[in-house]
């Protein structure tokens, strides 16, 4: 587990897809009730787990688009009183219904005054959401943007150079194909820039700390 902030975690692991490893990432955000939110989980480890009960009550689960479903469903199990946040669309997971909420761009009133967020448009077979953790100065992103670095394997580096994701920070190519409305979409990405980011954390690629909000946009300019 990296501190990334006060009350802001992240938790690596090894992911592969398609051949490449991709890595994957969770966040974990405390907040002022001392509650935790478990962003995009990693698998449910005992030790990861030991440590997070040291650290507070985990009180929200959130997958962050409807492809981010690996291992939700042991994180749901290993904390039935938490509840679970998913997009329209997702695959379905046996919870009460009173243990569950569908992602609106209204904040739940978990984390209301603390995160806001953003249901992205033009992706329905996505639906992701975006997060910005004010105090940090956070965007929390699942697969919105990438930034993966170099790889020794051949076919990483031209798998990645394919698919405009070698060293890139921005959207993948695959990524732009999910997009079905463009103008909902650009309207979506102007919402975000209206936040006051300056560290981007997405869930494949390393953490952007400084500069986020150019990159981000710069990264974006082909919608105009």
């Amino acid at each position: 587990m990296k501190k990334i902030h006060d009350n802001l975690w992240v938790v690596e692991r090894p992911l592969r897809q398609f051949g490449v490893n991709l890595g994957m990432r969770m966040t974990i955000i405390r907040l002022d009730t001392g509650g935790l939110i478990l962003h995009s989980p990693v698998a449910c480890e005992d030790q990861l787990k030991a440590q997070l009960d040291c650290m507070g009550k985990v009180c929200a689960i959130v997958a962050p688009n409807c492809m981010h479903d690996l291992f939700l469903a042991e994180w749901i199990s290993a904390y039935p009183g938490a509840i679970y946040y998913h997009p329209s669309g997702m695959s379905d997971i046996t919870v009460l219904p009173d243990q569950k909420n569908i992602i609106s761009d209204d904040a739940s009133l978990i984390w209301h005054g603390e995160i806001e967020q953003h249901v992205i448009k033009g992706l329905p077979r996505l639906n992701e959401i975006a997060f910005f953790h004010g105090r940090s100065r956070t965007l929390l992103l699942a697969d919105l943007v990438f930034n993966l670095s170099g790889s020794d394997s051949m076919y990483e580096t031209l798998f990645l150079k394919i698919n405009n994701a070698h060293k890139k920070f921005g959207p993948t190519r695959l990524f732009k194909t999910f997009v079905k409305d463009r103008e909902a979409f650009r309207a979506s990405i102007e919402h975000l820039l209206q936040w006051d980011f300056e560290r981007v954390i997405m869930s494949h690629g390393e953490i952007l700390f400084q500069g986020g909000k150019k990159r981000f946009k710069d990264a974006f300019g082909w919608l105009y």
